[in-house]
């Protein structure tokens, strides 16, 4: 059955990725196998590959691709794109990052990933050879790769949390007119027409649990006349954190459009713990693990939309605490592997079908029974 499946990816990723048919059909194994397996780790998703060659030749293979492929994160972009049906609508975007340690070597994941139907999805990303915060420059140079991909992409928010600040960073927002929700330290200064400079602590030292204050005039941020004119907003989570956000317009929305930054966070537990464990990858060099996470993002996507078409069907159930029992991208691995582990080829055949074209509508998965 995996053969029906790599020729069916093979054929969408041939409009967007020119490689051999050979390099191909491992991209194809190696995502299948990820989404079945929820490993990154290529000796022992080797051993699962249907076919009569040796297992050491087909692990010779997988080292070969990872040696021989870049994946740029352009070409996967459009195929993300391409597959969730995002062309000409607004995206949700959100910028975290994500790194760990592997003996001596730190691996950090800058990343811009888009909201689809309540998932992230990762949608470009870059790799910092460093540890820590992300630089001003490397946003900006993250951001302006995803215009030149899409220089037509509408944005309907950018999310981040409060290592997303800084003057030139939101000014460079501002001039592209992006909109924005970004989290703000609570120490960060704040500068209000006929007040003193004061901390958005200090400002919000008698808000109430629960409470929102949204300062009613446009502030700067920090001592200096250099940082543009944002409103303010302030939710007191509990009397020792505050919720502050900065955003170029409709403060009124900021905090329901911030909720959305919480996918990024879901997409890296999906990325590791909660789906193909990353953080065992043995990878270190930085083009080799940017291709995995290529190949991480067809995957995600994939399992998005098989999630989402059953969902659609059948809507999962909402338990006592008002979350669902179990996550789109959770049940889209789940109805992936059953699928495939059918013994009808022609039901295989149909859900594929249905699945991989990038012009077949989400509704038409409605009806695949899996």
């Amino acid at each position: 059955m995996q053969s029906v499946f790599t020729n069916a990816l093979s054929r969408l990723l041939s409009q967007h990725i020119g490689l051999s048919a050979s390099r191909r059909e491992t991209l194809s194994w190696l995502v299948l196998l990820m989404l079945q397996h929820g490993s990154v780790c290529l000796w022992r998703l080797a051993a699962h590959v249907s076919t009569s060659a040796e297992l050491a030749s087909v692990q010779r293979r997988f080292y070969r691709f990872f040696q021989h492929v870049t994946l740029e994160g352009a070409v996967t972009a459009r195929i993300v794109v391409a597959l969730l049906g995002l062309e000409g609508k607004p995206w949700v975007l959100a910028m975290d990052r994500t790194n760990w340690d592997f003996g001596r070597a730190t691996i950090n994941f800058l990343m811009i990933s888009v909201e689809w139907n309540g998932i992230g999805v990762p949608l470009i990303w870059t790799l910092l050879p460093k540890t820590g915060n992300s630089s001003t420059a490397e946003r900006i140079a993250l951001f302006d790769r995803l215009a030149e991909i899409f220089p037509d992409m509408k944005i309907a928010t950018l999310t981040g949390d409060r290592e997303f600040i800084g003057d030139t960073w939101m000014r460079s927002l501002e001039e592209r007119k992006i909109p924005f929700v970004l989290r703000l330290r609570e120490n960060q200064y704040l500068q209000r027409p006929g007040h003193a400079e004061m901390t958005i602590a200090a400002i919000a030292a008698g808000l109430a649990t629960g409470k929102t204050l949204i300062l009613k005039d446009l502030c700067k941020l920090g001592r200096t006349g250099n940082a543009p004119a944002l409103r303010i907003v302030i939710l007191r989570l509990s009397a020792a954190e505050l919720l502050a956000l900065a955003t170029p317009a409709e403060p009124r929305k900021a905090l329901a459009r911030y909720k959305a930054r919480w996918r990024i966070e879901t997409l890296f537990a999906n990325l590791k713990s909660k789906g193909f464990n990353l953080e065992a990858t043995h990878l270190t060099d930085l083009g080799k693990l940017a291709t995995l996470m290529a190949l991480l993002a067809l995957a995600v996507a994939l399992a998005a939309k098989s999630g989402q078409a059953a969902h659609a069907r059948k809507p999962i159930p909402i338990k006592k605490h008002g979350r669902r029992a179990q996550s789109l991208f959770g049940l889209g691995r789940a109805i992936l592997c059953k699928t495939f582990a059918s013994p009808s080829l022609p039901e295989i055949e149909t859900f594929l079908r249905r699945l991989l074209p990038s012009n077949a509508p989400l509704a038409s998965l409605k009806q695949c029974q899996v």
